[in-house]
């Protein structure tokens, strides 16, 4: 069982936005390759083969989308 991808966001609501003179803003975070529940412990099982290859590499990151 695998968590690949999440992303959390939230909206500023409109009345606070609008007084900055802005038509929206959003806060966001992402993860991938976050968490991975397997029994077999040596490396990770979608790597294949003996587990040579560079391991799945896990990112986060964080965003802002602000509009005029």
């Amino acid at each position: 069982l695998r968590l690949k991808t999440v992303e959390m966001g939230y909206s500023i609501p409109q009345a606070y936005v609008k007084k900055w003179g802005l038509s929206m803003i959003r806060i966001f975070a992402s993860g991938n390759n976050l968490l991975c529940f397997s029994d077999f412990d040596l490396w990770d099982p979608e790597m294949g083969g003996y587990g040579i290859s560079y391991p799945t590499q896990r990112t986060f990151n964080l965003g802002i989308n602000v509009e005029f």
